[in-house]
């Protein structure tokens, strides 16, 4: 626990410290629809709240709730735990609407007493008076049970991301590196909560690299 909070107390002063930064919330609401045995739909609703942030904006108010997401993303399952996913996000930020079109393909290992997942993910992104933007992501994620071999109902579990998602938009390209440390509680086999720290690191490739740092707020539910 104290090193949890040391690297939170690290991570925050070098956020403050750096040139361009942010810090904030990111709560979600995740939903689970089993459409058979094969098939469900994920769907995400995500919002993102800024307290501090440097340069100031245009209006000089650090506080600002700067966009709200909804995720529709259907999967199919293959053999073994690997799954196939096609979805679309909807934005709503500064007040115009970002759409965004989802592939995905997702791997899941069951370790002892913890399991090991990859997501290759591809998106395309229309934002008006822009070029579409294009992503090819990576995502490893980790998660172990705190009590025991397996997360059982009121037992809490630790889950590390880490992500890379490489940019490409008007023949330019970039990188951003996302990490995420989250302590979890299964309440039961269908509802979950998790919250931890979220950090960001945005146009890796430029002179001044973005920081961004974001408490996250999650809750789980299947149907």
């Amino acid at each position: 626990m104290r090193f949890f909070l040391f690297i939170v107390f690290f991570l925050s002063i070098s956020v403050l410290g750096s040139a361009q930064n942010q810090i904030g919330l990111i709560p979600q609401i995740n939903t689970d629809f089993k459409i058979s045995d094969s098939w469900k739909v994920n769907a995400k609703t995500e919002g993102r709240q800024v307290f501090l942030q440097n340069p100031y904006p245009d209006d000089m108010n650090q506080r600002q709730f700067e966009r709200l997401d909804l995720e529709f993303v259907a999967t199919k399952k293959l053999a073994g735990q690997d799954a196939l996913g096609a979805g679309y996000l909807i934005r709503r930020s500064k007040r115009s609407f970002t759409h965004r079109f989802i592939q995905q393909y997702s791997i899941t290992q069951k370790l002892v007493g913890s399991r090991l997942a990859h997501r290759f993910r591809t998106d395309q992104t229309l934002e008006k008076d822009k070029s579409m933007q294009f992503r090819l992501r990576y995502r490893l994620s980790w998660e172990k049970a705190l009590n025991g071999q397996e997360v059982d109902a009121k037992e809490f579990y630790l889950k590390l991301n880490n992500e890379y998602l490489g940019i490409l938009q008007k023949a330019e390209a970039n990188l951003e590196i996302r990490g995420l440390a989250s302590l979890g509680y299964n309440f039961s086999d269908r509802d979950q909560i998790e919250t931890g720290i979220d950090y960001r690191l945005e146009k890796v490739l430029d002179p001044l690299p973005v920081h961004k740092l974001f408490l996250n707020v999650g809750f789980y539910h299947s149907f």
